[in-house]
């Protein structure tokens, strides 16, 4: 086959986990055989929208520069389908995209078209979370358009009559998310794809009235880079590890959950170090240590390192790579019960599931982990062997991405010629 992957959002190195996806999708088309052509909107100044430095890829990689007066609802999915069609694909993947996407997805939808959403960006136009005032918001756009439309005005007109608005309230201008006719069009680019792709059933049900086809397709792990290690022999009154990864500064990742966690055990023992990846100069209890964002290789040795990993989200997290990156170096994991987490930690086999922003809960797990080397052992093990069996990226394209994408292929007609 002959695949394009499309993506607004992609950088490299990744910003996030949905660019490790990318990476790793694309990665693994090509490693089966397939000529795979990445196509992303590039700003070299931008840490977050297709900033690719340094980087050697194994698959083509074709940024599209200059996002400027061009970021347009029209423009824009203009130069990304003549991209396209200079490839000549047999399908195309249609990665992160957000409020653009439906334009794109429509400029695209004349050949067999899949379309990945890591995040909850068709449910909400506030933001890619779907998440209001602390909790998941119960309301969805394609259900409630007018009290979802009302709401993103509310949250974003500040920041829009600011006159210097950010990447969201940029995005929802160019986008014309305000406008009743949005809905339809979203509606109409969903109508036209082949099939959706998306992590956890929450997202399924989203989706499922408006797309032919919707796949729960988990992320993945590369085996190589992430390998188990035997956790340290250490003695009953060492000092432990507990680690929690990932963007930890961001409000919805749980840090304070963890912090209030680690402030119970605090009154019960003094055997437990909290290492976070928040940056250095970050005020943390005594307890608590800031260690900087992390690279990718420097978080394998990290994860080595640790005795427990914690990922204590706040919001329905999609997936939860950290977790399954934890797992992968044979450590168990004390998870919020949100999202995806719940699909891959199993509960009390690889580690413990707590109810979000159960800071007593989560206090009460660690406290039982500390005191078990056996019992850490044992989940951080069984962690592992679920990772091979279930979450390595050359399984998960065999498995799901290839025949979605010939499924896509056959039941649009055939090859398509632009």
């Amino acid at each position: 086959m002959r695949i394009s992957l499309v993506d607004l959002l992609f950088s490299w190195p990744p910003n996030g986990g949905a660019d490790v996806d990318l990476y790793n999708v694309a990665t693994g088309l090509t490693q089966a055989g397939h000529d795979v052509q990445v196509v992303v909107v590039n700003d070299p100044e931008s840490w977050e929208r297709g900033a690719i430095h340094n980087s050697q890829f194994s698959f083509s990689l074709l940024g599209i520069s200059g996002l400027g007066r061009d970021f347009h609802r029209k423009r824009l999915p203009r130069r990304i389908r003549e991209a396209v069609d200079m490839w000549h694909p047999d399908v195309v993947f249609l990665g992160d995209g957000f409020l653009m996407k439906p334009y794109v997805g429509l400029a695209l939808a004349d050949y067999p078209l899949v379309v990945r959403y890591y995040a909850y960006e068709m449910a909400c136009l506030r933001d890619a979370f779907h998440h209001k005032d602390g909790a998941t918001c119960p309301n969805h756009y394609l259900k409630t358009p007018g009290v979802c439309r009302a709401c993103a005005l509310e949250h974003l007109g500040p920041d829009i009559k600011s006159g210097r608005p950010h990447a969201w309230a940029q995005e929802y201008l160019a986008a014309h998310a305000y406008a009743p006719g949005y809905r339809q069009i979203v509606e109409d680019y969903l109508a036209r794809v082949s099939s959706a792709v998306v992590y956890n059933t929450t997202m399924k049900e989203h989706l499922a009235h408006h797309c032919r086809e919707v796949h729960v397709v988990p992320g993945g792990v590369d085996s190589q880079h992430f390998t188990f290690e035997a956790p340290l022999q250490k003695a009953p009154k060492d000092t432990k590890r507990i680690l929690m990864t990932g963007r930890a500064s961001d409000p919805m990742k749980g840090l304070d959950v963890l912090l209030e966690a680690g402030e119970r055990l605090y009154q019960q023992r003094r055997d437990f170090k909290i290492h976070v990846t928040v940056p250095e100069e970050t005020a943390l209890p005594h307890f608590a240590l800031a260690v900087g964002w992390k690279s990718h290789k420097a978080l394998v040795d990290y994860y080595r390192q640790a005795d427990v990993c914690v990922v204590p989200s706040r919001w329905e997290e999609p997936f939860g790579l950290v977790a399954l990156e934890a797992m992968a170096t044979g450590r168990p994991v004390c998870a919020s019960r949100v999202g995806g987490l719940q699909d891959i930690v199993l509960h009390q086999e690889t580690g413990f599931l707590f109810d979000s922003g159960d800071s007593a809960e989560l206090a009460k797990q660690l406290d039982v982990l500390l005191d078990n080397p056996n019992l850490r052992q044992r989940m951080g093990i069984a962690a592992h062997q679920r990772v091979y069996a279930e979450y390595r990226w050359p399984h998960i394209v065999e498995r799901h991405y290839l025949p979605i994408l010939e499924s896509a292929i056959a039941t649009h007609g055939g090859v398509h010629t632009p």
